[in-house]
């Protein structure tokens, strides 16, 4: 190999105390050096300087040259001697598995031709998905589909070619025969020369009056077809339930699931399905309801506006507002010092739906009463007897709040907890504190019963109904036990009258000293409270 350019330029010297050598410069030559090994100094002159011998080819008689021939040694081989003989290298792509592409396509060819086969066996017979094609047209698909999965299986199986030549033949074979057995519903299916259609006969035309004919282009700008179907099967159950259509103009795909949810909910509909029509239109088919069309009226007004009331084909035509489904600005809708506050959530309040409903339902709960009392309380105790409603808990707190005596939130709210009570449910606290505020004496035996399982978190909710409780607590008096009866004589010098002095004078025979020390108290808070 020829020196390169670097090492042609240096010089190979050798130290003359230490023998060591080293490849320097050009540029030194002539000058003193120090060894790197011995650290002797000497002059690089040509004394130091190591001469190569030069050797050319063929010169050398070195027998580790021979391993680097090109023409074979014509030396015999030595007698005795035994030649390896090896074995003929094998194809390697035998061994190799198979790529996955080539597995998806072998798959994709089988499963594409079965799936070609289901359709032409399947679909032919009248009323499927080919009926009316021809016989020509079915090869052409069959055809086109075999020579498809042939392709995909002779690339599939590289190493066996005969066999997916085969197999594709068999495909072929398959797809081409199928439409030749299966003519059923084919466009010349069963046609025999000389056949022709008999000469169609003009229908009549029927002269419809104007009203007639206004609903029957209703009908189709509508598509009335599935409330029809509709109606038709109630009446068929024999059920007294209606269908109504609700024709909705304007909503976005986006909330129509919202007011599917908001009919069934309000409504008490078995069912309500949206059919899309053109232009973000829907008729929203709401089956199964017992009452009139003007009551569902009431029920489509949060949408929209309502543009008119078809009786004769049982349709409400409505024009949705957008603005309906927005929520209000975060920051006013949470700022109470913002004279938006209240408005917008009035606003939430009306809203079908029913999380920006709670949401501002827990907003108004810790809100002062100033704007709109009348209307946002009648509007809790609304959701206060929807039965779809969930956060219960969160109106009574804040009806403790909004609640005027013209709003009647009492009775709904008994109603709640004699439910609740029957179900063995949780009450909320701020059921019971609702109630005591509207001083419903019918909830106060369930509020007694609560206090004795737990008298440190229902006594002050007790005492907020008042000489209300004072019957009850009577009445409970001697099947209590003494911490009961000690807790009770409290509660009656808080809320007791004129009836709790003969109750107190009775149990203080026989107490202990604390008992008569709490009875002693009692007496003189009823008496005060009294002018005595």
């Amino acid at each position: 190999m020829p020196l390169s350019h670097e090492e042609a330029a240096q010089l190979l010297i050798r130290c003359p105390a230490c023998g060591q050598r080293f490849r320097v410069g050009v540029e030194l030559r002539d000058r003193t050096v120090e060894c790197g090994a011995c650290e002797q100094r000497f002059r690089i002159s040509d004394e130091v300087i190591v001469r190569a011998k030069k050797s050319y080819p063929g010169e050398r008689g070195e027998v580790m040259a021979n391993r680097y021939h090109r023409v074979p040694i014509s030396a015999p081989a030595p007698e005795g001697l035994q030649t390896v003989h090896y074995v003929e290298q094998g194809d390697f792509t035998a061994f190799e598995p198979t790529s996955p592409l080539r597995l998806i396509a072998g798959a994709g060819a089988v499963v594409g031709v079965l799936l070609m086969a289901m359709l032409l066996f399947f679909g032919a017979k009248s009323g499927g998905a080919l009926d009316g094609m021809g016989t020509a047209n079915r090869l052409v698909m069959g055809g086109f589909a075999a020579v498809i999965a042939g392709v995909l299986l002779v690339y599939a199986n590289p190493r066996a070619r005969v066999r997916a030549v085969l197999g594709a033949a068999f495909c072929a074979s398959l797809l081409l025969a199928l439409p030749l057995f299966r003519t059923e519903g084919s466009e010349t299916a069963g046609r025999q020369p000389g056949w022709e259609n008999p000469p169609l006969k003009p229908r009549p035309v029927a002269v419809l009056d104007p009203e007639a004919e206004r609903i029957a282009r209703l009908r189709d700008e509508i598509g009335t077809a599935p409330l029809e179907q509709e109606e038709l099967k109630l009446k068929e159950a024999g059920s007294e339930r209606r269908a109504y259509g609700v024709w909705l103009r304007g909503l976005s795909e986006e909330h129509k699931l919202l007011v599917r949810d908001y009919f069934l909910r309000v409504s008490g509909a078995e069912t309500s399905h949206p059919y899309p029509r053109d232009r973000n239109q829907y008729l929203m088919v709401v089956s199964g309801l017992r009452m009139e069309i003007e009551q569902l009226v009431e029920y489509a007004k949060p949408l929209g506006e309502v543009m008119a009331i078809y009786r004769e084909i049982g349709v409400i035509e409505v024009q949705v507002n957008a603005g309906y489904f927005q929520a209000g600005s975060v920051e006013k809708l949470s700022d109470q010092e913002d004279p938006a506050f209240y408005e917008l959530n009035k606003r939430e309040l009306e809203s079908i739906d029913l999380d920006r409903v709670e949401k501002a339902v827990v907003r108004l709960a810790g809100a002062e009463p100033k704007l709109y009392r009348p209307d946002i309380s009648r509007r809790l105790v609304a959701l206060l007897t929807d039965n779809a409603v969930e956060f219960k808990a969160e109106i009574c707190d804040a009806l403790v709040t909004w609640s005027e005596p013209s709003t009647n939130a009492g009775e709904p709210a008994e109603a709640l907890l004699m439910h609740l009570d029957e179900t063995k449910a949780a009450i909320p606290t701020s059921l019971v504190a609702l109630l005591a505020k509207e001083k419903r004496a019918g909830a106060i035996p369930v509020v007694l019963r609560l206090w004795k399982l737990d008298g440190s978190h229902w006594e002050s909710l007790l005492l907020e109904f008042g000489p209300a409780a004072e019957a009850a607590l009577i009445e409970s008096f001697p099947s209590m036990d003494i911490v009961g009866r000690k807790s009770t004589v409290e509660l009656l010098g808080k809320v007791g009258g004129r009836d709790s002095l003969p109750l107190l004078e009775a149990a203080r025979e026989g107490g202990d000293r604390e008992m008569k020390v709490r009875i002693e108290n009692a007496a003189k808070a009823i008496h005060e409270r009294l002018g005595e």
